[in-house]
Order: structure tokens, then C-alpha cells, then sequence
């Protein structure tokens, strides 16, 4: 079928009970893309095994009905950390972003540092960034594939475009060989996101996005976050909209977690992890239960602390596990819901992004998303402040375009839209931190924001 199939996804074909079967409705499902993949990976394979087993939930009422599939944000796995981990984990990264660039017809004909012929003039070479060093009126770059590295000098005008470089990153570059193994930069290209086009779903459902609530925080907004509660279940005049609230998404931080970092108890009224996760509970179930709650964990949880993250672990966090209307789900995490495809990540690579380019800030996280879309990565920078785990597959790679972006971690909030994608930073329900003051770091509490899936529309409502 003109398709080619990494090992790990064609292990768990074979491993599959009906290889097949399961061939056939790969291959309906890909030529059903806008954007067919170059390299089937295991994603896609994962995808339609989920949508086969039970992941369509079932109503919880009879007057609503839910349709929600889980992509992804189930995975666990074990690795050793090993040198020839990191090795294997860094070459599937490149090869799967590499994948995406290649496909742009503007990319034809790029080679990796390796494949220069010192004859050309013009070139373009696609690498993973080893290095980056900027001066007053150069940037250096230095990009590799395993097999070859090369230096790119960028000047003048081009070095605007070379500042959004971010280490880790694998891009293309565009330019003229001025010597063995430096070239002369003259344009970037990321693998970057294709404009989506959709049509208006038949629906009458709202989801909410929130994030951040840090349970167990003297500095947790009780008051207002059971404001919201009461929104939920329609306590107050805006029963018209709370009505077709069907979905709430918390993108991690339930509780404010013990020993997070230094001195944390003295600003904890709750200081044991598991009554923090039954406070959770106790008032996550004062929520409606034909809303559909969608829960995935923060560096404050009690989970693995390294990208991606597996769900809240279940002996701490049984409380939530209980609720009937709660689904449990790792870091990144890939859900569809009535038509609309959501990415939802706490967020932890802001810290490393939001520093790294020069035009964003904290009070707009919404920018450093739209980077994130724009290297088809969830977390590019390795080795800074977000610890990341060398399994065999990268499934922080952004392998589905959605049509979402949801992520929390900064505690500000922020929307806006990036090639018809909606980025959402659900701010936080906790008052400003000794930390963030330190920091300089201004939170926007008490802001949801809601998504429309029947037009694709955003409305935000506030609680302060």
C-alpha cells in the first residue's frame, strides 16, 4: 500500500489477535487522513485498538450521552536509563520529526550533515540542534544526524528566524555551503503543523478546561472553585449554558502533593498525599455525574515525575478513581470527544520554552503552545527543567494534529488560535505563591475556559 511500519508497531501487530483484521481498518483509517503518515508507528496502531475496546463510554444518564475515545494517554513502561537508551530514543525522535519535513514539498531534495556533497552551493540539510550560540550579530548553529554534524552561521535578517531555534529541535535549514561542514543560513523550517479546516459538528455540548487546583494548599480557592462547582451543576443563572456542559478536563495539579520542594508543609493545610486525594474526591463528585470528568496528572501529583507520565498512581489517587464519571489518563494524552480531537499536557516544558524564545513571556503561555505545535514535540528541550524518559518510542512527538491544545502549569490563563487550532492555558485555582512572587509570576485564577464543539467557539467564565 506504499506505506512503510516502524518495529514497535509492527511488534504489536503481530502480537495483535486478528493481524489482518486489524491491517484492514489500519489501512481505511489512514486513507481517511488529510495528512497520511509517511511511517505507520505504533500511535496509530494503538489508536484503533482503543477505539475497538470498551473506550466508547457508555451515558451515565439516560437523558446524556457521551462519545468520547481515548487515543492515548494510557501507556506505562519501563526503562533503565542505559546510554544506548538515550541513544535509541534521540534517533526516533529524529527520524519521526524528520518524517514530517520531508513531506513538505519546499523540503524536497534535503540531505542530513552527513549526505553534503561539497560541490553544491545551495542547500538544504534537515538535523537534529546539538548546539546553539548566539553573539551581537551572528548565531551559530550546529546540527547533527548521527552520522555527520554541521555548523550554520546565520546574519543580518536570517537571524530573526534562527532566535526561534530551540535546542533539540529538529528542523531544516536553508542556505549556501561556503566551506566544508558551514553553511551560510538563510531560512528555518519546522516540521510545524498543517492549517485544519473542519465543518460544524452536530452538537449541543460544552467542555470546560481547567487545571491547577492544588488541593491541599493553604492558598487553594475553596470558595471559588465550589463557585464553579455550583456553575457545573447549574445553582445559578446560567443554567442555559452549565445545561450543555457534557465535559470537564483538568489538565493536572489536583492536589499540591507533599515535598514537592522545600519548606512545602509550612504552606499545606492538608500534609498527608492520600486525604489531599479524598479532599479531591469529595468535591469532584459534588459534580453532576452525566458531566464526563477527564483527568490527567501534574508534576505536583503523586506519579512519575519524567515525560510522558503515566496516570495518577491508583493506590494514592484511589479516591478519584472511584468517582464513576472519571476517566484516568497519562501525560500526554490524546482524546476525542464528539468529532473534536484534544491534546492535553500539564505543560511542565513552558518552564524550558517560555525562556528559550524571544517574544514570549509567562503572562502569555498560549505563544510558547503554538512553538510546541510548530516542532511537532511536546517537550523538544532535553536536559533542562523537564526531566524526560528515553523509552523506545518519543510519544512526546505530536504525531495528530488536534484540534485543542490543552495545557495548566503556569497558573496563567491564556487563548488563542494557532493554524485553526484552539490553544487553551487553563490558569489555576490557587492564590499567588511565595515562589511566583520570587519569580515575578502573576497568576490568573478562577478562569475556565469553555469550548462550544457545535461551532468550534470559546467563551470564558470567571469565578473571582
Amino acid at each position: 500500500m506504499g506505506y512503510q511500519i516502524s518495529p514497535e508497531a509492527f511488534n504489536l501487530l503481530r502480537e495483535s489477535k486478528d493481524p489482518e483484521g486489524l491491517v484492514n481498518r489500519l489501512i481505511k483509517n489512514l486513507e481517511s487522513m488529510e495528512e497520511k503518515p509517511i511511517i505507520i508507528e505504533r500511535i496509530h496502531i494503538e489508536s484503533l485498538l482503543t477505539r475497538t475496546s470498551s473506550e466508547v463510554l457508555k451515558p451515565k444518564s439516560k437523558e446524556t450521552s457521551h462519545k468520547i475515545k481515548v487515543i492515548s494517554g494510557e501507556e506505562s513502561s519501563y526503562i533503565e536509563g542505559k546510554p544506548d537508551d538515550f541513544k535509541r530514543y534521540f534517533i526516533n525522535r529524529f527520524e519521526r520529526l524528520r518524517s514530517f519535513l520531508t513531506s513538505r514539498s519546499d523540503v524536497v531534495g534535503a540531505c542530513g550533515p552527513s549526505g553534503l556533497n561539497n560541490k553544491q552551493k545551495k542547500v538544504k540539510v534537515i538535523g537534529l540542534v546539538a548546539s546553539k550560540k548566539e553573539t551581537k550579530d551572528r548565531i551559530i548553529i550546529e546540527l547533527e544526524d548521527f552520522e555527520g554534524i554541521v555548523r550554520v552561521i546565520f546574519k543580518d535578517e536570517a537571524k530573526k528566524k534562527a532566535s526561534r531555534v530551540m535546542m533539540d529541535q529538529v528542523i531544516c535549514i536553508f542556505g549556501n555551503l561556503i566551506n566544508e561542514g558551514i553553511i551560510l543560513g538563510e531560512e528555518v523550517v519546522w516540521p510545524d503543523i498543517i492549517p485544519r479546516k473542519r465543518a460544524f459538528l452536530e452538537s449541543n455540548s460544552y467542555v470546560a478546561l481547567t487545571s491547577d487546583l492544588h488541593i491541599g494548599s493553604k492558598l487553594f480557592m475553596k470558595q471559588e472553585f465550589e463557585s464553579f462547582l455550583r456553575w457545573i451543576n447549574g445553582e445559578n443563572d446560567e443554567k442555559s449554558i452549565a445545561s450543555k456542559l457534557k465535559y470537564l478536563i483538568i489538565a493536572g495539579d489536583i492536589v499540591d502533593g507533599v515535598g514537592i520542594y522545600p519548606n512545602q508543609e509550612e504552606e499545606l493545610i492538608i500534609k498527608d498525599i492520600y486525604r489531599q486525594y479524598e479532599e479531591a474526591a469529595h468535591y469532584l463528585s459534588m459534580i453532576r455525574e452525566d458531566v464526563k470528568i477527564i483527568i490527567i496528572p501534574g508534576n505536583h501529583d503523586a506519579c512519575r515525575q519524567t515525560l510522558p507520565t503515566p496516570p495518577i498512581y491508583k493506590d494514592i489517587g484511589a479516591p478519584l478513581y472511584s468517582l464513576k464519571n472519571v476517566i484516568m489518563l497519562g501525560d500526554p494524552a490524546i482524546v476525542e470527544i464528539e468529532g473534536l480531537i484534544f491534546l492535553i499536557t500539564h505543560g511542565r516544558s513552558l518552564d524550558d520554552v517560555i525562556p528559550a524564545l524571544p517574544d514570549c513571556s509567562f503572562r502569555e503561555p498560549q505563544k510558547a503552545m503554538a512553538e510546541l505545535l510548530k516542532s511537532r514535540h511536546i517537550a523538544p528541550i532535553y536536559g533542562e527543567k523537564t526531566p524526560i524518559a528515553p523509552e523506545p518510542m518519543d510519544r512526546l512527538v505530536i504525531d495528530i494534529i488536534p484540534d485543542i491544545f490543552h495545557a495548566g502549569h503556569v497558573h496563567v490563563w491564556g487563548v488563542s488560535e494557532y493554524k485553526g487550532v484552539i490553544l487553551a492555558n487553563s490558569g489555576t485555582w490557587q492564590k499567588q505563591t511565595k515562589y511566583q512572587m520570587s519569580m515575578g509570576i502573576e497568576p490568573a485564577p478562577g478562569v475556565v475556559p469553555v469550548i462550544d464543539i457545535s461551532n468550534f467557539k470559546v467563551f470564558t467564565v470567571k469565578f473571582l
